[in-house]
């Protein structure tokens, strides 16, 4: 929101991965093995992204926010699903503006005007729910900082809007299910007299600027005070946090350059949501005015510049939101086996896990990077950890800070990292089964034999899968074999085979080889006549099966004679036999892989 004050921000206790070295036990005097990772608990990576939100302001025509397409590419292109704004009454030109954001499936929190507004909370409530799209408002909110007004009777005039609008908001069909925030106060320690608000409040609302100091500023203490108004029973968003760069101001809420407010924007979506916060609004997505002087803090808080180029805040944030997101329908995440050795006191983490089952470690130091009151970075020296995972896995290290890529890939079960103060991300993926290489079929006598090869790999290869076409024929090997014969076949036919890796990480692509004909030799013709002459035989026969290829030619053989004739003959004359004895003759028929079974005739030639 726009504001002339100093607002104050928030602070957090630990939470620790793991600082112990491994435990080891021995056996014997020589042996020791590592204690057993113990599972960690994750939560569904994509409730990171959707405890986000940004705040913007589509009525401010005098700003870039006066075009709303741009507005909506922008946050689309953020991947943010959830913005804050102001309603205001009888602005025909801010309704189409939420609607083109909302028509990216972007929802609203809007903010129902203040207790010196001339619209009553019935008629802001009566807006929502005529005219806005449906669906498009996802909850209404009290008087924004009212602390600020400077008038003496603020309390009550905070608290009877509250209670007008949150009865209005109830009692109106269209909006009675939308959740109720808080007023937002600008001072903590105005939670005090602002009294107890639950009865009028669905959520608690909080502001938890850090003032130029790391995320972690003053959270803890902000916390207390709203809770002191709105018990923990109910949830908290805060809907206003963030960074402003006029580092020449004079304002007693302090700057921090790009680059810091691009290390310390995703920590403070991380910072709230381990504290079970359902949300945190960082203020604001464009830099309103032109102030090349850099001295109006409300020029600057924007994650876009004023041309809406990207500060490295945004940059950040879509990293982080991209690493995190997996829209889809509810599911129940696992643990994972997972320790850090060397883990710091300041070190914070949370654990994501994605329908896919990849995970998502964040990994950060509740540190100052930067010193607000002298305008100087902070140095961090980094801390040296060690991750380790019970299995290999695929291991991609992230510094959404730092770019969109990763700045480390391996596959391992042990990582070593170093902390600062960015935000590290590592995607934890299986191992997938390599596909199979030199896959190749060889024919043989009905059936064909399969071979393949397998690269070096650490996946957990549990098997093979070999498929038969035609007949869809499934065969299973085992995990240390690396051929398999496949009976059965009909011999001339054509047969093609594939072959996958499996593994309970995921299994390869199926490689296919090139297709197979099994075949062998001719089976042995039948001889249907024997004619004896003055020393030779003439046999006449039938041409037998093939056996999957084609006939070449054939042989007649008697001891050392022998005859060879074309495929297209079936009768042929053996000669040079003795004359007047009995006599053995033979057939065989032949084709590319060789002379089949011979077939015999005993006649007795002519003298």
């Amino acid at each position: 929101m726009r504001k002339s004050a100093l607002v104050l921000v928030m602070c957090l206790g630990v939470l620790v991965v793991s600082t112990e070295a491994p435990k080891r036990h021995s056996k014997d005097a020589s042996a020791a093995e590592p204690a057993p990772i113990a599972p960690l608990a994750a939560i569904p990576a994509d409730s990171l992204v959707d405890s986000y939100g940004v705040g913007i302001h589509l009525a401010f025509l005098d700003t870039p926010y006066a075009d709303a397409t741009a507005v909506a590419d922008k946050l689309s292109e953020l991947g943010v699903r959830h913005v804050r704004d102001d309603l205001f009454m009888n602005n025909p030109r801010q309704y189409a503006g939420i609607r083109t954001v909302a028509d990216r499936g972007i929802r609203f929190n809007l903010i129902m005007g203040r207790p010196t507004s001339p619209a009553t909370p019935a008629q802001y409530v009566d807006t929502v729910a005529t005219q806005l799209p449906a669906g498009s408002v996802e909850s209404v909110e009290g008087t924004n900082e009212w602390d600020l007004s400077g008038r003496p009777e603020w309390v009550a005039e905070m608290q009877t809007r509250q209670r007008d609008l949150y009865l209005a908001s109830k009692a109106n069909p269209a909006t009675a299910s939308l959740p109720v925030l808080a007023p937002a106060l600008a001072y903590r320690w105005n939670y005090v007299p602002a009294g107890d608000m639950s009865q009028y409040a669905d959520v608690a609302n909080g502001h938890m600027y850090p003032g130029g100091y790391q995320p972690s500023n003053q959270v803890s203490q902000i916390t207390t005070a709203i809770r002191g108004s709105i018990p923990s029973t109910k949830p908290l968003v805060t809907t206003e946090a963030g960074y402003h760069n006029a580092l020449n101001t004079t304002n007693g809420h302090l700057p921090v350059p790009e680059d810091v407010a691009g290390v310390y924007t995703p920590r403070v979506l991380l910072e709230h949501f381990v504290r079970g916060e359902q949300r945190v609004y960082t203020y604001e997505l464009i830099d309103e005015f032109d102030d090349p002087g850099l001295t109006n803090p409300e020029a600057h808080f924007g994650l876009l510049r004023r041309d809406l180029t990207p500060k490295p805040a945004y940059a950040a944030m879509k990293t982080l939101l991209g690493l995190a997101s997996d829209p889809g329908t509810a599911f129940t995440p696992a643990p994972l086996p997972v320790k850090v050795e060397g883990y710091p006191s300041d070190g914070r983490y949370v654990l994501t896990h994605k329908r896919n089952g990849q995970y998502v470690l964040f990994l950060w130091r509740d540190v100052a990077v930067y010193d607000p009151v002298l305008q100087q970075p902070t140095t961090v020296t980094p801390t040296n950890v060690t991750l380790r995972l019970v299995k290999d896995k695929d291991l991609k290290v992230y510094r959404p800070s730092q770019g969109s890529t990763p700045v480390t890939q391996v596959q391992g079960s042990s990582l070593p990292l170093q902390m600062d103060g960015q935000v590290t991300a590592i995607t934890i993926d299986p191992i997938p089964a390599p596909s199979p290489q030199s896959v190749s079929a060889a024919p043989g006598n009905a059936e064909a034999t399969v071979s393949w090869t397998m690269p070096p790999t650490q996946a957990d290869v549990t098997g093979f899968e070999v498929v038969r076409q035609p007949g869809a024929k499934v065969l299973s090997v085992p995990a240390t074999s690396r051929s398999v014969t496949d009976t059965g076949l009909v011999n001339g036919t054509s047969y093609s085979h594939t072959v996958r890796a499996l593994s309970p990480d995921g299994s390869s692509d199926a490689v296919a080889a090139a297709p197979v004909v099994p075949a062998t030799v001719p089976s042995a013709p039948v001889i249907s006549a024997a004619t004896a002459g003055r020393g030779s035989v003439t046999l006449t026969w039938k041409k037998p099966n093939d056996r999957g290829r084609a006939i070449t030619g054939y042989r007649l053989v008697s001891g050392t004679r022998s005859l060879l004739v074309g495929p297209t003959v079936p009768k042929a004359t053996l000669s040079g036999l003795a004359k007047g004895v009995n006599v053995t003759v033979g057939v065989q028929a032949r084709n590319a892989l060789g002379y089949g079974a011979l077939t015999q005739r005993t006649i007795k030639t002519l003298k």
